[in-house]
């Protein structure tokens, strides 16, 4: 994060006060996002509940499955939703930015350390970029990277546009994100650990969808993975 973005930060703080994403509470000194009772009760993600498995994710990519981390358990109808949902859509990059830097920190102290060597945001086309004002998966990274220390970079991009993968099943997933991604200088990602990063994962189409572009620009990268904020769980 820039110096003017850290003093911009600090003059909202001054000006208004900020809630919890999650429980709407005033958020104290300190608290940055979610307040201190919502961080510790944050239901953290168990693969044994996921909706999809990670190693089919990357079962035909070209280098084997690395880091692959989701920090809580995503369902749509728990107040938990509110702070993804207020990220994406609420003009509030600050917040997805905040998140990503909470989970960093948290990946940092679980792991001792994140194995990857560069974070790839899952891309936004430039139409959609403009309605919405910003790409929530770049703010998520920049706070990632801000914890972890871990460089963003910009290699994925979007070739085409597509509409929103919410309330589509897994086929009609697939077919929406295919051949919407591709890859600038495939070659700069050649032994890298990467970690593609985006708010949620459900089906892991779109994650798969940049893994395939990856495999296919060339680029022969160490190990392939994901970092996100949600996944989402099975319903029962």
């Amino acid at each position: 994060m820039t110096t003017l973005q850290r003093m911009l930060d600090y003059l909202s703080d001054l000006v208004g006060v900020r809630s919890c994403a999650v429980c709407d509470a005033e958020l104290m000194p300190g608290e940055k996002g979610i307040c201190i009772g919502c961080m510790t009760s944050l239901p953290r993600a168990s693969s044994h509940h996921l909706a999809t498995r990670y190693a089919d994710i990357f079962a035909n990519a070209v280098a084997p499955q690395g880091l692959t981390e989701a920090w809580f358990d995503y369902d749509p109808t728990t107040p938990w939703a509110n702070m993804i949902r207020q990220a994406k859509y609420n003009n509030n990059p600050r917040l997805a930015r905040e998140l990503g830097h909470a989970f960093g920190l948290e990946l940092q102290h679980r792991t001792g350390g994140v194995q990857a060597d560069v974070l790839l945001p899952v891309p936004m086309h430039w139409r959609k970029r403009m309605t919405r004002g910003y790409n929530q998966s770049i703010e998520i990274a920049r706070g990632l990277s801000e914890a972890t220390g871990i460089c963003m970079g910009d290699n994925l991009v979007a070739l085409r546009s597509h509409s929103t993968q919410t309330h589509k099943g897994d086929a009609a997933r697939k077919a929406n994100i295919r051949g919407k991604i591709g890859v600038d200088a495939p070659h700069e990602l050649d032994g890298l650990r990467i970690a593609i990063v985006d708010d949620i994962i459900t089906t892991g189409s779109t994650i798969a969808e940049c893994a395939a572009a990856i495999s296919l620009s060339g680029a022969r990268p160490r190990s392939l993975g994901f970092i996100t904020l949600g996944a989402t769980v099975l319903r029962k």
